[in-house]
């Protein structure tokens, strides 16, 4: 058997040999070779990202699809990827309206303002209202209608300094958008009739909004205060949302909400217009669908870009009759709520005209805001009390006491709040929970015998808690102001000062007045009479105006679902009546 196998073996190799190059062997065909490259199939974010554009959904839903579609990018979870699919159901067509607010102006028995942005090009627009507390969409074939006057606004940075969107959403920091500011006022409303509202035109409209006019003869009624929200970051949206939907199921009967200012955090010309929209579209979203909203100006809202102009209608008449002009339009207005008169001012503008920290002049302040609030106390000389809205501080015990600024306010708004007599200066920018005098504006001492029913005292106190130790309280104004600041609904926080620390910040020096680290109040801390600390949580204060009071309730936000704890209750009394300044 081996020796055939070698037989077989050695025939093959003379076959091989005897081949000629006549008769060669034809190699197989070679293989087409496929040069094409090789891509991947494109993701789903991807196609999302090239399929759904800025150009033809709102701002902000477009946004949230941007956001989600980035979370996808970094990390295709399927939590991720069901998010980015819930932003697309989500997206608004561009003619949407979004950023709706009512606002008090003029008599609020009979009208009421209203503001919401569009995209830009989006040019139609109305209010709709109806007599109705809980309206739906049927509800309005009848609705009474008025139009809106639309402004293109400037070109507005939108993330700005926000380093947080710029790199959550992918969205560069010097992108701008325009939008559409629209402004309508309704006027012949009915007092004491609850409404129903919303904004756009046919085939786009907002979601319902609700609103309660001034009874003819009013009585008793509440009303919110809150501020200083700072929106930045997921935590101060949160927070403040907590806040707003806190203050809506506490207080469901409040009339309004009061905010003086610092909507947003950043200001100047690179501020963030994302920031606005989320203050509009998700923290106060519960409370702007209640109620209207009494706002004036922050520190932090300052901006060229007017954000705050395009973002409110509020009575402007202030900058129509006065010759020296605030930046923005509608921050200094004033009305009548029953036994109330409110100033909502601002001294933001100080420094318009001439004005010095040598000898804390200011002729805005003295010459045009003062005489503005003689102006209104003329006009309404028979209201029991009169309370004043403003960002800034006359008197306050946390970081910004010793800011160069309060010494021009109360040189020059003091003797404007003692012609005027006002009862309640209601104040922001602080952070921390302040109840301050009533104070002397002469001598800038408390007027103790004022003060009647405090809990606690010295002995309670001097933690960031409450640093005096004293809680409640009954404070009689008829020769002085209180003050009150109700810390912060958002999540920016700043902590009393102790005694100590205010007497080592005292000087009578003015020029160290200008170093941000002195104050010119001798034994400021005794100013501190009721409640003075750190709640350490979002806060609101509800204001009662009774018939024998204006009552305060403070509370925190304590979670997501609108559950409070009640922090200080207090009571402003007023037993002599009012007068009026000189003309």
């Amino acid at each position: 058997m081996k020796k055939f196998y070698y037989l077989l073996f050695a025939s093959c190799l003379l076959l091989a040999a005897c081949k000629t190059p006549e008769d060669p062997v034809t190699p197989p065909d070679p293989q087409p070779q496929d040069t094409t490259e090789i891509v991947p199939a494109k993701t789903e974010w991807e196609i999302a990202d090239s399929l759904y554009t800025v150009a033809d959904y709102t701002v902000p839903s477009h946004t949230a699809l941007k956001m989600a579609i980035v979370a996808c990018a970094a990390d295709s979870s399927q939590a991720n990827i069901e998010l980015l699919r819930q932003r697309i159901s989500e997206l608004q067509p561009k003619e949407e309206p979004y950023c709706m607010v009512a606002t008090i102006n003029g008599d609020p028995q009979t009208n009421m303002g209203f503001c919401w942005f569009t995209n830009d090009g989006i040019t139609d627009g109305e209010v709709q209202i109806v007599p109705i507390e809980d309206a739906t969409e049927a509800d309005f074939a009848n609705a009474a209608s008025y139009p809106a006057t639309p402004t293109q606004t400037k070109g507005l940075r939108y993330t700005g300094k926000a380093r947080w969107i710029v790199n959550a959403s992918g969205i560069g920091a010097g992108v701008r958008y325009k939008y559409i500011s629209h402004k309508a006022l309704a006027t012949d409303l009915t007092p004491g009739t609850a409404y129903s509202w919303r904004v756009g035109y046919e085939g786009h409209w907002s979601e319902i909004g609700h609103f309660r006019t001034e009874d003819a003869n009013q009585g008793e009624y509440s009303f919110i205060v809150m501020s200083d929200s700072h929106i930045e970051n997921p935590t101060y949206i949160n927070e403040a949302r907590r806040c707003a939907l806190a203050a809506v199921k506490t207080v469901p009967e409040a009339r309004f909400c009061c905010f003086p200012g610092d909507f947003v955090e950043d200001g100047d010309a690179n501020n963030s217009e994302w920031e606005w929209e989320r203050w509009f579209e998700e923290s106060f979203k519960p409370v702007l669908t209640a109620m209207p909203l009494v706002p004036t100006d922050g520190n932090h809202d300052d901006s060229p870009n007017i954000n705050y102009t395009y973002h409110f209608n509020t009575d402007n008449s202030f900058n129509v009759n006065y010759t020296d002009k605030p930046q923005f339009e509608g921050i200094i207005y004033s009305f009548v709520y029953g036994d109330v008169l409110f100033y909502v001012f601002s001294m933001q503008d100080f420094w318009r005209e001439t004005h010095s920290y040598l000898d804390w002049s200011s002729v805005y302040l003295k010459d045009h805001v003062g005489a503005w609030f003689r102006d209104q106390t003329n006009a309404h000389p028979d209201t029991k009390y009169r309370v004043s809205l403003a960002h800034f501080n006359l008197f306050s015990g946390s970081d910004h006491s010793t800011d160069k600024e309060p010494p021009v306010f109360r040189h020059n708004m003091l003797p404007v709040f003692k012609d005027c007599e006002i009862d309640v200066a209601l104040q922001g920018h602080d952070h921390t929970y302040e109840v301050i005098g009533p104070v002397d504006p002469d001598n800038l001492t408390p007027i103790l015998d004022a003060i009647s029913d405090r809990e606690g005292g010295p002995e309670y106190g001097g933690n960031n808690k409450n640093m005096t130790g004293y809680k409640g309280g009954t404070y009689c104004t008829d020769d002085g102001t209180f003050y009150f600041i109700g810390a912060t609904c958002g999540h920016k926080r700043y902590y009393p000062h102790s005694r100590d620390r205010m007497e080592r910040e005292y000087t009578d020096d003015i020029t160290l007045l200008q170093d941000n680290h002195h104050h010119n109040v001798m034994n400021y801390f005794d100013l501190f009479t009721g409640m003075f600390g750190q709640p350490e949580a979002p806060t609101f204060t509800k204001i009662t105006v009774k018939d024998d009071c204006l009552e305060f309730n403070s509370y925190t936000a304590d979670d997501d679902q609108g559950n409070v704890s009640l922090l200080n209750t207090m009571r402003v009394v007023r037993t002599k009546a009012h007068g009026v300044p000189a003309n």
